[in-house]
């Protein structure tokens, strides 16, 4: 990927690009995805393209991390250490922010699309390295805290919550898509904070 291209293209050119890409990527599975069409829907030629990227795995790489930074501008996770006073009012705290900050950001629902239609891709493993391993510091200070089990090893913990919460992202996506949804967004989000704390709680 040539950075200097891409720091160069005119800010229009480069949101239509995201934006065309983050699409093709999030609609298809890495391979089924085509980079003609994504040519064709942000206006610009193959060449120019490859001035930018040097391949799909580039071009790939680059939506996830533009669509984590756009996202974290809508909500940037806590330092853990701001859960050691009052660890699960803090947590519900953080919670009903995330249930209310989330679904007002159309780049985060392409990047979860993105990411569960790509689990094994080097990029989306990569982002997801980075939230179990912030989940992994607030358990640590849940457990300092004495708020959490720890009888329970910290590892199977985090892989537990970590599952859990991709299982929970997983539900919201079909909540968002179904016109039938048995609960609402709301509703589903008391649901999924009970799971949490009965997994965990000291």
């Amino acid at each position: 990927m040539s950075e200097t291209a891409l720091a160069r293209m005119r800010p229009e050119k480069r949101a239509a690009l995201i934006d065309a890409a983050a699409r093709e990527f999030a609609s298809r599975t890495f391979e089924e995805a085509s980079l003609n069409r994504i040519i064709s829907t942000c206006g610009m030629s193959k060449s120019s393209i490859y001035h930018v990227v040097d391949s799909k795995d580039d071009l790939f790489a680059l939506v996830v991390t533009e669509l984590a930074a756009t996202a974290r501008g809508f909500w940037t996770p806590p330092d853990p250490g701001s859960f050691s006073d009052g660890f699960w009012d803090r947590a519900r705290s953080v919670w009903d922010d995330i249930a209310r900050t989330w679904p007002d950001c159309p780049e985060l629902m392409l990047l979860w699309h993105i990411v569960y239609a790509n689990s094994d891709s080097p990029a989306v493993r990569r982002l997801a390295d980075s939230v179990e391993e912030w989940v992994g510091a607030v358990l640590i200070v849940g457990r300092e805290a004495a708020a959490i089990d720890v009888d329970c090893p910290l590892e199977l913990q985090t892989l537990a919550v970590f599952s859990l919460l991709r299982t929970f992202d997983e539900w919201a996506l079909h909540l968002t898509e179904s016109e039938n949804a048995a609960v609402g967004p709301e509703e589903s989000s008391d649901h999924q904070f009970r799971l949490l704390t009965r997994l965990l709680h000291a």
